[in-house]
């Protein structure tokens, strides 16, 4: 099945929507080409949100993969573009319901069309024009989860915050300022001129610069100046370069230089420092007066000045050459802000649904750094380089710095829904490489179960990181993806918020397409009976939601699989139990395009197995659907219920075209049913002149002898006798097939009768007799055979008897003989004469060559020159290939069949050759 969307319109109105997008920025709205290019966007819009259902259109992206409704797109670049564009901004999901208008709709272009730095981002405007409290046509779902992260890639810090404190000129100000280590030591400068931390003193020692001694990697202090006051012990720390370095302040009278907690008002006041900072760098002529910025050092807490110094000290001995620009400082603050709040989480003050919210508090001071990188981000955007978002920095950064019993006890308590998915995918699939698959397991049960909250913004959550969690619960296990979607399907039924209903139909249809594509049957029958009972609750949206999750598109590669495989999948039947109609309608499909016995049997016992629902549906199709439909269910029909097909079968011939009556004929020969005689002789009158051929020899083919007395009164025109010696002449050939003993005495009959001059019956009647009685009375056949007058090798072209050891469902009922030269042939239909040719040919059919067009199961009349007349027949045009047709013949007069069979002799005197081989 290909993952196409199934509401009309739908990805029409995607692909019109990126186009409109470009159209628009390109020449604004009120362009022609872009009016023109509106109208069409949004007349699709309507379409696709009004076969939406209730529940209404779901567009979102997953990393750089567009979703409609849950489904995957299989996108162009300038689709995947808008992917990303959307996962940069935050925005998880858009939902259109049936409530939007034509102006929210222009409002919502017009906020992607607007640029420059008062614009804003991009969710910001959206959120601004579609927020859920001002829209209800069109709703924005941002990815905004829990607090996060906090192990910072590059912890590059504020670093020009000191370079003024040491009153230099400017230009080494500046660079003071983007060093991180000399503005530890300014930092520390300021702490000491006011007393630093347990009595420190601050000394001057030797180098380019102010330092706290040569730093040596024992970390005693030593220098010129005066060392730490106390005997305090120093923590040395590698100068750039090793030419300079520096001590850390002891703290207290052990010179353990530790992180003391702080509160939140004074990170609060730190982050505004580092704030300011970055304006005042910011501006052509920095504001960096060393006195101001000594006084703002050294009016912050003492435990603040710890803590910046010892983040700034993380920054260089991780990345010495690390210069403090915007950026820095942007990641310094947030690396303050989220040890702050990992420190409150590891003691237990605040649980993980409320890391978010007090980050969020610290946000307006972190703002201020933000905009200042603001236009360096879209030159890089503009430019098609990927910008990763600060709240997506925070979340990964948080989320790092937790260590693994954090993370374990979190996704395994009920506010597992606060971590974002993609940290819920990191840690599972890390425990999966760990091999603790069973704790994989019980992680993402418990994010499952999260969509049944008491509080709808758990469920949000939930739901958005369902949908983009599915691929990892199809690879962990197909229980845990079964029991996600029955916790969703339980969540449908009670759900009454309508963004809440896209949302999980979104992820319900995600889920259900992985337990599709990795066959987790298990899974599927739970994605099926939670349909079911939504149905009753809910009908319109349960059916709205079956072609989405794709079970009845897929049962023809679950049925092809199945008769590959060695034995049928487990779970297989049950899913088949679950949809009867369309495993009916394939399996009746796939059973009349079987050309082997061993897989026609492996598609009647799985139809077996999916049990009665699946042959009420048969015996509705034969009794009610239309003629091309019917004829396609009855083969597999009679082998689940012939009593049903005797009773169904005479109706629907009654009143039915010849193509009905002959594709009746194939199917039940393909399906091979014991009873399939019984059910075409029974039928014998009401059958098409033209398909009475075809039904005469699958009878003497099945082999049923019951049959025979109806045969034999065909035969001698008791039954039909309006008929043509062209079919007597078939159900003789019938009679010797099934080895009828009780039909060898009429046979006899038509052999030895006579008349004045000559024998009664026709030669070709007479022929068929002998070869008939040459199965059944051999002994007395032989002793006939001399006074018979019948040519001896007219007798060898005898018809074919079955042959139960090939492993064809069906088989030639003559043998076909390639001719030493083409046979010219004219044949004509309503559709216009065609010169021809024939190279392969026997008694019932054969194989024309040239442009033919005609279409198959046409019926046409068959011209063979042969002396002064030439042999004319009535055939059928059974399949048609480039520049060869298969023919059947189905009518004949006996003087044609004669002149055909001394034709092939003729044509292959050595004796009749050819294949035995099943059709």
């Amino acid at each position: 099945m290909s993952n196409e969307p199934t509401i009309p319109n739908a990805r029409g109105f995607v692909r019109s929507l990126n186009i409109l997008l470009k159209f628009a920025r390109l020449y604004g709205l009120e362009h022609s080409r872009s009016a023109i290019q509106f109208d069409t966007t949004w007349s699709e819009l309507l379409a696709a949100v009004e076969a939406s259902g209730e529940a209404g259109l779901l567009l979102g992206s997953s990393g750089s993969q567009l979703l409609l409704d849950g489904v995957p797109l299989e996108s162009s670049p300038a689709e995947r573009s808008f992917a990303d564009l959307l996962s940069a901004a935050g925005v998880a999901s858009i939902c259109f319901t049936r409530s939007v208008d034509r102006d929210e709709f222009a409002r919502f272009v017009r906020a992607f069309m607007e640029t420059g730095p008062k614009a804003g981002t991009l969710s910001e405007r959206l959120e601004q024009q579609f927020g859920p409290k001002t829209s209800a046509g069109i709703r924005v779902n941002e990815i905004r989860f829990v607090a996060e992260d906090a192990s910072f890639s590059d912890a590059r810090v504020a670093a020009q915050l000191t370079v003024k404190t040491l009153g230099a000129d400017a230009d080494r100000i500046q660079d003071w300022f983007r060093s991180p280590e000399k503005m530890i030591q300014l930092i520390a400068a300021a702490e000491g001129s006011h007393g630093g931390p347990g009595g420190a003193e601050v000394g001057m020692g030797p180098g380019t610069g102010p330092g706290l001694g040569a730093g040596q990697g024992s970390g005693q202090g030593s220098g010129s100046g005066p060392g730490a006051g106390g005997g305090s012990e120093a923590a040395g720390v590698a100068g750039a370069g090793g030419t300079q370095g520096f001590g850390a302040v002891g703290v207290g009278g052990s010179g353990k230089a530790q992180m003391a907690p702080l509160e939140e008002e004074d990170l609060q006041g730190l982050l505004k420092l580092l704030a300011q900072l970055g304006e005042a760098q910011s501006l052509k002529n920095p504001q960096l007066d060393p006195t101001v910025w000594q006084q703002k050092l050294s009016s912050l807490p003492q435990n603040a000045q710890v803590s910046l110094r010892q983040a700034l000290a993380g920054v260089a001995a991780s990345t010495p050459s690390a210069k403090m620009d915007e950026a820095a400082l942007l990641r310094l603050a947030e690396d303050l802000a989220i040890r702050f709040a990992l420190d409150r989480f590891q003691r237990g003050e605040v649980r993980v649904n409320a890391v978010r919210h007090l980050l969020d508090k610290m946000n307006h001071e972190l703002d201020t750094l933000r905009k200042l990188l603001k236009s360096r981000e879209e030159k890089m955007a503009s430019a098609g380089m990927n910008v990763e978002s600060h709240a997506d920095v925070l979340d990964r950064q948080f989320w790092a710095a937790v260590p693994d019993s954090g993370k374990r006890s979190v996704l395994l308590s009920p506010d597992a829904y606060c971590v974002p998915p993609r940290n819920v995918q990191q840690y599972v699939e890390e425990l999966l490489g760990r091999g603790e698959a069973d704790t994989a397991g019980d992680i993402l049960l418990h994010y499952a179960n999260c969509v049944r909250n008491k509080d709808a913004e758990a469920r949000k959550k939930a739901a958005i990181g369902l949908g983009q969690l599915a691929e990892l619960y199809s690879r962990a296990a197909s229980q845990r993806l079964q029991d996600a979607l029955s916790q969703i399907g339980q969540q449908m039924m009670e759900e009454k918020d309508a963004e809440l209903q896209t949302l999980l139909s979104a992820a319900f249809v995600r889920l259900s397409q992985e337990s599709a594509s990795r066959r987790y049957y298990r899974a599927m029958q739970q994605a099926l009976d939670s349909l079911n009972k939504l149905e009753g609750v809910r009908p319109s949206w349960a059916q709205s939601l079956r072609p989405r999750v794709g079970v009845e598109s897929r049962v023809p590669e679950f049925i092809e699989e199945a008769l590959t495989a060695e034995a049928v999948p487990e779970g297989l039947i049950d899913v088949l139990v679950r949809v009867p109609q369309a495993a009916g309608e394939h399996l009746s499909l796939r059973l009349a395009r079987s050309g082997r016995r061993s897989e026609r049997e492996s598609l009647v016992q799985i139809a077996k197995a999916v049990g009665p629902y699946c042959l009420k549906f048969l015996k509705d199709t034969l009794r009610n659907e239309q003629h091309a439909k019917a004829a396609v269910t009855i083969g597999l029909l009679s082998r689940l219920d012939p009593d049903s097909v005797d009773e169904l079968l005479k109706t629907r011939l009654a009143n039915s075209p010849r193509s009905f009556h002959d594709a009746v004929i194939r199917q039940l020969s393909v399906a091979g049913a014991p009873e399939r005689g019984k059910l075409l002789s029974d039928s014998i009158e009401l059958f098409d002149p033209l398909a009475l051929p075809l039904a005469i020899d699958e009878i003497g083919m099945c082999g049923d002898v019951e049959t025979a007395p109806r045969l034999l009164r065909l035969a001698e025109g008791e039954i039909l006798p309006q008929t043509s010696d062209y079919l007597r002449v078939k159900a003789i050939e019938a009679l010797g097939r099934m080895r009828a003993p009780a039909a060898a005495g009429h046979l006899r009959r038509f052999l030895e009768a006579r008349k004045t001059f000559g024998w009664t019956y026709p030669d070709e009647i007479r022929l068929a007799a002998a070869q008939a009685l040459l199965k059944l009375d051999p002994a007395w056949m032989q002793s006939f055979l001399p006074v018979s007058g019948l040519d001896e090798r007219a007798l060898s072209l005898v018809p074919l008897d079955p042959i139960p050891e090939r492993d064809f469902v069906r088989h030639r009922r003559y043998r076909r003989i390639r001719l030493p030269r083409q046979v010219p042939a004219i044949i004509s239909s309503a559709r216009g004469k065609y010169s021809s040719a024939i190279s392969v040919l026997s008694l019932d059919g054969g194989l024309l060559s040239g442009d033919i067009q005609i279409p198959v199961g046409t019926e046409a009349t068959l011209k063979i020159p042969a002396g002064l007349r030439s042999i004319s027949m009535q055939a059928v045009v059974r399949f048609v290939r480039s520049q060869q047709a298969g023919f059947e013949m189905v009518g004949m007069g006996i003087d044609d069949r004669a002149k055909l069979r001394r034709l092939l002799i003729s044509l292959n005197p050595s004796g009749p050759g050819g294949s035995n081989a099943g059709e």
